[in-house]
């Protein structure tokens, strides 16, 4: 954009947390610059609803096919390391990266998960341009689907997905390692007491926050949750789940839907239990919580439970959830830190367009 430092972050719906951490640091490094995120299903939504529609017949929802798409990506693929390439097709998607590209003019371009880096290498490399784009890979493990040597950095977590990277032939000097970014509600959230005193909740009871969102079925945690309803609180954080929002209610635990506050509802806990999906990983890691992660959900969470079980308790099914709510209960659990580096992902990020 004219006159200002401009940086675009591309991802999907499923990333929109730490798009929204990522956009935070990146503002308030960048005063008086732009940070705009951009939906990836921007770059494909309308060509593939008109084939599905016109060609087809069939009735599209672009945001459900999209999601199964990544999902079945992230199943398949999540070991395999593909060829790079600074050329894309189709061209519909390469046709709209290239406009958004011209509209902001950005310096930096930051993708997360699978938001549309290849598109921006390729207008890059066929225009000339000289904005910088990164990768932010916001996991403990690495998706090697991510891997594209055109990349001008990445930025990511864990010194084990830097080695992977440059086996993959990706130049060391671009990789740089920064904590996993967290929204600074979390950093800014009240007190456990006042917490308590805003949600209407006794303190007097163990509180312990259930992290329900996405496609999961929670169905056994909740219902071993039910059985120490006496002794200890649960919040159970469904966001957009209808289902376990209705699972938890008749339950008997409180249940919230996305217009709660999960930083406070985080404030409120004494633990933290959560998929192993990284941002409420290390949301959790860094409101000093004690961590227990249920079942991973696919073959990425699965690699991310692997490299959290030393600083994380186990409540992968029904059984071990009972067993942490005993262990919580007898008082033989403390909060483990996370090791993660020092700096945060803005100022990883920005080193790539000061270059």
């Amino acid at each position: 954009m004219l006159n200002r430092r401009t940086a675009l972050i591309f991802t999907d719906a499923d990333r929109a947390n730490a798009a929204s951490a990522v956009k935070q640091q990146l503002s308030a490094l960048m005063p008086g610059g732009a940070v705009i995120i951009i939906d990836d299903a921007e770059l494909y939504a309308d060509a593939f609803k008109d084939f599905l529609e016109k060609v087809f017949g069939i009735p599209a929802n672009i945001e459900k096919r999209l999601a199964d798409r990544r999902e079945r990506k992230i199943r398949s693929l999540v070991s395999v390391t593909p060829q790079s390439a600074n050329t894309f097709k189709p061209a519909d998607a390469y046709r709209r990266m290239e406009n958004i590209l011209n509209r902001y003019t950005p310096e930096l371009v930051v993708s997360i998960g699978f938001g549309a880096f290849n598109e921006a290498v390729a207008v890059r490399d066929k225009q000339g341009a000289n904005f910088k784009v990164v990768a932010y890979i916001d996991d403990f493990a690495l998706n090697r689907q991510l891997i594209n040597t055109y990349m001008d950095g990445y930025v990511v977590c864990d010194m084990a997905i830097k080695t992977t990277l440059v086996n993959a032939k990706v130049d060391e000097d671009s990789v740089k390692l920064a904590a996993i970014a967290v929204g600074k509600g979390f950093l800014e959230a009240p007190s456990k007491a006042e917490a308590l005193n805003n949600l209407k909740i006794s303190a007097a009871k163990p509180v312990v926050t259930m992290v329900c969102t996405g496609k999961g079925d929670y169905s056994e945690y909740f219902s071993a949750a039910s059985r120490f309803a006496d002794e200890i609180t649960f919040l159970a954080y469904c966001g957009e789940n209808r289902l376990s929002y209705r699972q938890a209610i008749k339950c008997g635990l409180y249940a919230y839907n996305e217009g709660a506050s999960l930083p406070e509802l985080y404030s409120a806990a004494e633990a933290v239990m959560t998929p192993p999906e990284s941002y409420y990983a290390a949301a959790a890691a860094t409101t000093g919580k004690i961590l227990a992660l249920t079942a991973p959900r696919d073959n990425l969470e699965k690699m991310n439970a692997d490299k959290l079980k030393a600083y994380s308790e186990n409540a992968s099914d029904e059984y071990a959830a009972e067993n942490f709510f005993r262990h919580l209960l007898a008082g033989k659990l403390k909060p483990v830190p996370l090791p993660m580096p020092a700096n945060g992902v803005g100022e990883a990020l920005l080193s790539f367009a000061d270059e």
